[in-house]
């Protein structure tokens, strides 16, 4: 099926092409499982939410967003809300605690907003998620599915209206995007960014104010 699809994508129009995926596929009722709340909102070509439990209601949107990004619940838990005319490219949320998009925010592509450490800053906690992970994979299961998440350090982030994110930017727990803030491509966010300024650079550092 997927071959004949890439075929007909190839041969056909453009047009004929968006036209036909419309009129047979409806991808964003795949994921509307995972939404407390939709909205009028626009998934795209890319957008995707994974969770390592059962599909629980832990994602909310709003009105007029566009969505090409992918939303991954490793831990089973977490809740991403995104608020109102909102644009998030080829990017991923990895969601274990909070993040929270204000209205009227750009994300550019290749962006991880990373709400968690991922891993425990005790190398012996490290040895035992490899061995976990080991065994996992081995036994046919997901190798994070008896991960311990209680050594792994949480923070929710959030990131406030008008804020612009350009590519490549990577933001780690526990930070808050002010008002209108902008961050440079390629920039490491670890600390809090204050409102109406631009910050670049790993780590990212303030460059000047913004009227």
């Amino acid at each position: 099926m997927k071959l004949v699809k890439k075929i007909l994508k190839n041969i056909l129009p453009y047009g004929i092409v968006q036209l036909i995926k419309n009129i047979t596929i409806n991808e964003q009722k795949d994921y509307l499982i995972y939404f407390a709340n939709f909205g009028n909102s626009s998934l795209l070509n890319n957008f995707k939410i994974w969770s390592l439990l059962p599909t629980n209601k832990n994602v909310a949107v709003g009105d007029n967003c566009m969505l090409d990004c992918k939303i991954l619940f490793e831990s089973g838990s977490g809740n991403c809300i995104i608020g109102n005319s909102v644009y998030i490219g080829d990017s991923t949320l990895l969601c274990r605690s909070k993040i929270e998009i204000k209205d009227h925010v750009f994300i550019a592509w290749g962006c991880y907003i990373y709400d968690h450490d991922s891993h425990s800053l005790n190398y012996l906690d490290r040895i035992e998620d490899i061995d976990r992970q080991n065994s996992d994979y081995r036994n046919g299961l997901n190798f994070i599915q008896n991960k311990n998440w209680e050594t792994v350090v949480s923070k929710p982030i959030k990131i406030c209206s008008h804020a612009w994110i350009g590519m490549n930017v990577i933001i780690l727990k526990g930070v808050t995007i002010g008002e209108g803030a902008i961050v440079a491509a390629g920039s490491v966010v670890t600390k809090d960014v204050a409102p109406w300024t631009i910050v670049a650079g790993n780590p990212a550092l303030f460059v000047r104010n913004i009227k």
